[in-house]
């Protein structure tokens, strides 16, 4: 891995830190309600003078990757992830019963089944298919329950994959695309960029990860709740992969930089201001990042 200030010789500084037409790829990790930070990670992304060719994600990464794939970016890209529409969208009139059915006769495998959430995306999103999106090239990460793998999807439906990626049972059910079930792609690949390794068309990977701020959180939050043990989880399996993932790049010659923003843990439910700091905690991160300087 080639850190930020040890750029190869021959190449000149742009303001951002990178080599002048250095050929951007960013994966954004998956993180329970991250797609807040995410967003604003991008716009300060954008307003430091790095657009990326490429973008990945898995969970809420598939998420702000896919919108800002699409075209949205800067007001747009905000606005799309602060609307309060995008958290109901996951909220469903029978979640209730589902709970009971899921947790007393383990009837189903998630309380929230996904389709108003993939209806708000056809709405909310410029475009319908992963492979038409207009501002970047997009992958998204998912676990195919079905071949019991993990995938990159490159074309096919974008909302039904977002969603498929979002998928964290039993909160969320997997979803079934085209006869074949797909959950949270963190499950398997937290932060999708291995297919960039040998790509002649990316130079720098910006791997962009949420950690949570243990002091901004309640004491109990740590290590008891639902979403402290998938975060446990979820951290020892990236962990590893990604180490393995960063020796091959540095093998590669790619530069690589591993970028990490501290927030607040995020609850089931997020209030505006919870949804606003996040953004601008992220944003602000990379805007006073060594790598500027």
């Amino acid at each position: 891995m080639i850190h930020p200030g040890h750029e190869p010789s021959g190449f000149s500084p742009s303001p951002s830190g990178l080599p002048v037409g250095a050929k951007v790829a960013v994966a954004l990790e998956s993180s329970f309600l991250g797609f807040f930070a995410h967003a604003g990670f991008i716009n300060s992304l954008l307003d430091s003078g790095i657009r990326p060719a490429k973008v990945s994600g898995s969970s809420s990464g598939a998420l702000v990757a896919a919108a800002y794939a699409c075209g949205l970016e800067n007001e747009r890209l905000k606005e799309f992830v602060l609307d309060r529409k995008l958290q109901r969208a996951f909220r469903e009139w029978g979640t209730p019963l589902r709970c009971a059915a899921v947790f007393a006769a383990y009837c189903g495998h998630g309380i929230i089944g996904g389709k108003r959430a993939v209806k708000h995306l056809r709405r909310s999103l410029p475009v319908d298919r992963i492979e038409n999106t207009p501002n970047a090239e997009l992958a998204i990460g998912v676990t195919n329950v079905s071949r019991r793998e993990r995938q990159l999807i490159r074309q096919g439906d974008l909302a039904a994959f977002i969603v498929a990626s979002c998928a964290a049972a039993p909160v969320i059910s997997s979803q079934k695309i085209d006869g074949e079930f797909y959950l949270d792609g963190g499950f398997t690949d937290g932060a999708p960029f291995e297919q960039w390794i040998d790509d002649d068309q990316i130079d720098t990977i910006i791997l962009h990860r949420i950690v949570k701020d243990s002091a901004m959180d309640r004491r109990w939050n740590r290590a008891t709740n639902i979403i402290s043990c998938w975060h446990t989880m979820h951290h020892l399996v990236t962990e590893e992969l990604t180490d393995t993932r960063l020796k091959r790049a540095e093998a590669a010659g790619k530069k690589v930089i591993v970028h990490e923003t501290k927030t607040r843990a995020a609850g089931l439910i997020v209030s505006k201001q919870h949804s606003i700091t996040n953004y601008q905690t992220a944003y602000d991160t990379w805007k006073n990042s060594p790598s500027l300087r």
